[in-house]
Formats: structure tokens, C-alpha cells, sequence
């Protein structure tokens, strides 16, 4: 963890230790006695992971024409939003757009048994200087064949939402990720910078985990962040809130920050806006109201709430908020022991032509959902057992031992039935048939 990451860890913690004595900025002028009800601890996110460029190179070649760079994370785009790819002169602040070999992998996992799984990977590729990002767990490797890149000295995406590439750049910033090929006549790739970039070093805005929170609670049916001085999200991104679980994969958009009380304007133009809210590196004062009532969602099915780094433009918002997590709590155990209580799945395996069972994958996929649930291994007889399965649609799968085809699936619905009018969890047998 960088130091700046480390001292802001311990600006929040003393955060919490003052914001109940602070005047509830929802209420007026009343004092906030004792922790609210559900509060959470909401800090730096332990499992983010931004924006990053690897195994960037140039071409020894003497025309220089080429470049070579695999982009990580990014978070997905919106419909209708793209990436953009630039080259710039510092200089002279003329910009090209690059026209690029681009090759999307999308690398996903499934469980072949209990100790291991096999990666499914999809590559396509286009000839553009731009990209969109369905999911988030791709990386992008690019290759730019451009003769203007002698006369260049900075790769640089940004988010289309920005606008089209300008013909030059001055002290403005613009774009998320930059890295520097070109310093006067000598060609070396250097590390590459997540934040707004500028042709000045001066004026280049590096994006670091930086904000003080007052609060972050469940009131009700809404969920009530208060920040203060949340640092400027990198060009062609905003702040916005998410409920994920990661059990299943499931996320859903709170919304984006808005100016305090009561005046709840959007602040989506927090990268590049100007305002009484924003200084030259900062936000000065923002909060996120999600309504759960409105978007027909229980804290109870999420495991965690996060402000995270989203890119904006295009017809509609992400689907899903990638990895930029910026802050972070886990929904508090008041919250999730109002789960419905788990079920249990549980069956055997049968073999048409006698072949042996033990050992045989028995794995629960959520439907819809972007994770295995549960993995598990039959006995010799063929029995298996899943005993803490959360509500929801499964499919049951069998792949016998040393085989890596799933062989038989059943559909199963956990929380079906109710008890004294709560949702409870069954108890289910499957049957799984293999050759």
C-alpha cells in the first residue's frame, strides 16, 4: 500500500471517532446520540484494483512505428461509450487518434473438481482507435502501427464521454491512463499514470484513494453516505455507488455523489467541472442517497457497499461497476442476519454403466449469477451434500472424476416455501445421472 493510502486509512478511522459528534447533516440542527442504527465502518477498499498498463515496449526499429501495451481492469463501459486511444505531444499538445490492432481476452473459471478449475478464454480483435468493455474480467492488449508516433511522447486513453479526441491539448487535463514513450530523442516507455493527464507535469492530477467520511449508514430504506474532500475522479470518470454480493456476482447502482443537503445536485462533472464544490484537486463536500425500496433490493442479499470509479457517456451506466473500488464496508451483520435462512441441497449420483462415483464434481452455479456457488465431491456411493445454500435459481452440475464434461445438470429453486410468513430455505434432492 502506497503511503498516501496509508495516511488516509488512519484520516478515516479518526474520521469515525468524530462523526458522532458532528451535527447530522440530514436532519439540521440536531446532534447525532450514539452510532446510528446500522452504521458501517466505511474506509479504503482492500480489494481494489485499478486501472494498471503492462509489458509496455516500442520497436527497436529506426522508424519507430509501433508500440505494444496490455491495458488491466478497466472498468466496463456503459452502452454506446467507448475507450479511446491518443497519441500526444507534450510540446506541441497535437494529438493523433492511434488506430490500433486491439485483442480483448475474457478470461472466466469453472470448477472441473474441489482443487481445481479450468480457465475459458475469449479473444477477438478489431482495427479501431477505440474499444468498449462488456465485463471485468478482461484485459486488452493493443498495438499501435502509426507513423505519427515519432513525433509523439504520450500514449493516452480517456472515456468517449469526454467528447471527441481534440485536434490539440494545452494546460486542460483529459484522459484516465498515460504513459510517457518519448523523452526528447530517446525512446523509453516509463511506468504509466492513472489520473487526469496534462501536457504539463504541473497540471497532471494522479488519482490516489483520498477522501474523509462522515458518515456512511442504512436509514431505513435508504442507504446515506456524507464524504468530504474526495479527490477529483481521473477525466471521463465519476463517483458512483454500488451494493455487490460477492456470493453470486450480483451489483447494483445506488447512484452517483450529489452536492450536500439541500441543495442534491449531481456531481457527475467532478473530474473536469468547475463549481462552489470543487477546488482545483477536490470535492469539497458529496453524498450518495440510494433508495433500496425504489430499486426493489434487501441489503440482506449483498455482502458489501463500495464508492467506485465508473467511466460516463454513451445511452446508459455501466452494468456492472468493475474493480476501481475507491471506498468500501461490508454490510453490517445487523443487516445480513436478516437473511432468509439457508437451504440445503443435497442428492446422489448414478451411473447407467457402473463406473465408479466416487470423487465425481458436484458443483451449484447461481442462474444469473457470475460466480460458482458451491463446490463438492461425491462418496463412493455417490452421495453429496451442499448444507448452507443462501435462497435463489441453481443448476446442479455432475462431471465425473478425471472427466472435464459436465455430463447431467437439474434445475433447483432454495427459499421456495415460507414459514410464518418469512422465507425459509428447503431442503432439496437432486438426483445426477452420469455415463
Amino acid at each position: 500500500m502506497r503511503a498516501s493510502q496509508l495516511t488516509l486509512a488512519a484520516a478515516v478511522g479518526a474520521a469515525f471517532v468524530l462523526a458522532a459528534c458532528q451535527t447530522d447533516p440530514i436532519s439540521g440542527p440536531s446532534k447525532i446520540v450514539g452510532e446510528p442504527l446500522l452504521d458501517m465502518v466505511f474506509g479504503p477498499a482492500g480489494n481494489a484494483v485499478f486501472p494498471t498498463v503492462t509489458g509496455a515496449r516500442i520497436t527497436a526499429a529506426a522508424a519507430r512505428d509501433t508500440i505494444e501495451f496490455t491495458v488491466n481492469a478497466l472498468p466496463p463501459t456503459g452502452a454506446g461509450n467507448t475507450y479511446q486511444i491518443v497519441l500526444v505531444d507534450t510540446a506541441s499538445g497535437a494529438t493523433t487518434a492511434a488506430t490500433a490492432r486491439i485483442i480483448r481476452t475474457v478470461r472466466s473459471r469453472r470448477p472441473v473438481n474441489r482443487d481445481s478449475s479450468v480457465a475459458v478464454t475469449k479473444v477477438d480483435t478489431s482495427n479501431a482507435a477505440q474499444f468498449s468493455i462488456a465485463d471485468t474480467a478482461t484485459s486488452v492488449a493493443i498495438r499501435i502501427a502509426n507513423v505519427a508516433i515519432a513525433t509523439r511522447t504520450h500514449v493516452v486513453l480517456r472515456s468517449a464521454g469526454e467528447g471527441s479526441v481534440p485536434a490539440s491539448l494545452t494546460t486542460a487535463r483529459t484522459g484516465f491512463l498515460s504513459f510517457r514513450f518519448k523523452s526528447g530523442t530517446t525512446y523509453a516507455v516509463q511506468s504509466a499514470m492513472f489520473g487526469s493527464f496534462a501536457t504539463t507535469t504541473a497540471n497532471r492530477l494522479p488519482f490516489v484513494v483520498s477522501a474523509y467520511v462522515v458518515n456512511a449508514n442504512f436509514w431505513g430504506d435508504q442507504v446515506r453516505l456524507n464524504f468530504r474532500n474526495l479527490i477529483r475522479p481521473p477525466a471521463g470518470f465519476r463517483y458512483a455507488a454500488w451494493m455487490l454480493d460477492e456470493r453470486t456476482g450480483t451489483a447494483t447502482r445506488l447512484g452517483g455523489i450529489l452536492s450536500p443537503v439541500p441543495e442534491n445536485a449531481p456531481l457527475d462533472d467532478a473530474d473536469l467541472g468547475t463549481g462552489k464544490w470543487y477546488n482545483n484537486v477536490g470535492i469539497l463536500e458529496a453524498q450518495v442517497r440510494g433508495d433500496m425500496k425504489a430499486l426493489n433490493i434487501v441489503p440482506q442479499d449483498y455482502t458489501f457497499i463500495t464508492l467506485a470509479l465508473e467511466p460516463y457517456g454513451g445511452t446508459a451506466v455501466p452494468a456492472r461497476p468493475g474493480t476501481a473500488y475507491v471506498l468500501s464496508a461490508s454490510i453490517p451483520n445487523s443487516v445480513a442476519s436478516r437473511s432468509a435462512t439457508p437451504g440445503k441441497v443435497f442428492g446422489t449420483v448414478t451411473s447407467a454403466s457402473g463406473k465408479s462415483l466416487l470423487n465425481t464434481t458436484v458443483y451449484l452455479q447461481g442462474i444469473n449469477m457470475t460466480v460458482p456457488g458451491q463446490v463438492g465431491s461425491a462418496s463412493a456411493t455417490g452421495t453429496w451434500q451442499f448444507r448452507a445454500v443462501p435462497t435463489g435459481a441453481y443448476k446442479v452440475y455432475a462431471i465425473p472424476f478425471g472427466d472435464a464434461v459436465i455430463r447431467d445438470s437439474a434445475t433447483v429453486t432454495v427459499g421456495a416455501k415460507k414459514v410464518n410468513n418469512v422465507l425459509t430455505g428447503d431442503s432439496l434432492f437432486v438426483t445426477l445421472r452420469i455415463p
